[in-house]
């Protein structure tokens, strides 16, 4: 009762002033808007309040529209300005409005969708800061009608508040009027041109962009993966290389960890850099990234037992996922060994093979000097053979 009287109160003070054409014009738009076609899309309250008798609102529901009651709060002022409209009509008793009859509510379908789209336009250039709903519905003003101003704001990840981005999306209530609006040579805000496009370019756009950005991960995720898989090579030539090439290749029982669980994105850095955390001395890490499990192979013999008792429960965190370890034992261990020994091997007689025949040199096939070859004395002999070493 309270809130009437103090509503009356405020009327009968707003009617001392005769309101100005801006104003009614900005209270037609207002209301224009809460029963246009974009807002009665979503707006669930008003949705529900058209449906209870026959579209009507009663102005004392209207009045606690925030937007309008900034503007006026004196029913008749808002009356008057709504008496140019044909989208709105008033009762006879001049208690409630709604949207007339003679302009029912599309059909919200894809086919909508697809039309509301196609009279979208993106606008970019406004200023980041000082610039608000209300300039640019000033601004747009010369380009009506319109149905709606977006301005698209992001959300300050230091701040934790929204912030304008500089651009807005523009839904011109036709077709023609945002072809007209497109066809205009040249758009200043502030004496800064600004960009155009329409929506659906702007979409397709930056989907390329992401669709690019995307691909451009990948690839250096693949790269990164090639330069992993080299670096496990190299560890592994590393090794063949300090064991005497005429010995049996002899691993350390109890120095095998299996692990699983890891994420795909994973690297054997980030293994390495937490089990450093349990002081151990790795030998090699048998992981490829994009795998979910691996080997860890320690120093020593029965090394890793008293490793992943330091442990929580066989449990490490790496890059925040919980990941399971176990020391490999019996016929696992025995099958996991017997399959480094045969790689490690593998690599010895590659890089032995190599070795003998890098002691060739380029320009000998059998050891036998080519024909018209230089002797070896020669000016150009030498050079060859500072060019080879």
């Amino acid at each position: 009762v309270n809130k009437t009287v103090e509503v009356a109160g405020n009327a009968s003070e707003e009617a001392e002033e005769e309101p100005t054409t801006e104003l009614l014009e900005k209270i037609k738009d207002q209301v224009e808007y809460y029963f246009g076609n974009v807002n009665m899309q979503r707006d669930k309250f008003l949705i529900e309040q058209t449906k209870l008798d026959e579209g009507w609102i009663p102005m004392t529901v209207m009045l606690n529209f925030k937007l309008l009651a900034t503007l006026s709060k004196n029913v008749d002022v808002i009356l008057k300005a709504l008496k140019s409209s044909d989208l709105i009509e008033i009762s006879e008793d001049k208690k409630k409005i709604r949207r007339s009859p003679n302009d029912p509510l599309p059909e919200y379908n894809e086919e909508y969708r697809k039309a509301q789209e196609a009279r979208t336009v993106y606008v970019k250039g406004f200023p980041l800061t000082d610039t608000n709903i209300d300039k640019l519905k000033v601004f747009f003003n010369p380009y009506k009608p319109f149905e709606t101003i977006v301005m698209r704001k992001y959300q300050d990840n230091k701040d934790k508040v929204y912030k304008f981005k500089g651009s807005v999306f523009v839904q011109f209530k036709t077709l023609d009027g945002a072809k007209a609006f497109m066809n205009v040579e040249s758009i200043k805000y502030e004496d800064t041109e600004l960009i155009r496009k329409w929506a659906a370019n702007y979409t397709a756009d930056k989907a390329q962009e992401r669709e690019e950005r995307r691909k451009k991960k990948e690839i250096k995720s693949k790269k990164s993966a090639i330069t992993e898989e080299k670096e496990m090579d190299a560890d592994k030539t590393d090794q063949t290389l300090e064991t005497d090439t005429n010995t049996d290749i002899k691993l350390p029982k109890g120095s095998i960890i299996y692990f699983s669980g890891v994420s795909k994105i994973c690297t054997r850095e980030d293994i390495k850099e937490c089990l450093d955390k349990f002081d151990a001395d790795i030998a090699y890490i048998d992981f490829r990234r994009g795998n979910t499990e691996g080997w860890v192979r320690l120093q020593g013999g029965n090394t890793a037992k008293s490793l992943l008792e330091k442990t929580n429960e066989n449990k490490v965190i790496i890059r925040d996922v919980e990941v399971t370890c176990k020391v490999l034992e019996g016929e696992e261990e025995d099958k996991y060994l017997a399959k480094t020994m045969e790689e490690i091997a593998a690599l010895k007689k590659k890089y032995s093979k190599g070795k003998r025949s890098g002691r060739k040199g380029r320009n000998v096939r059998g050891g036998k000097k080519r024909h018209h070859s230089p002797s070896p004395n020669s000016v150009s002999a030498k050079k060859a053979k500072v060019a080879i070493e």
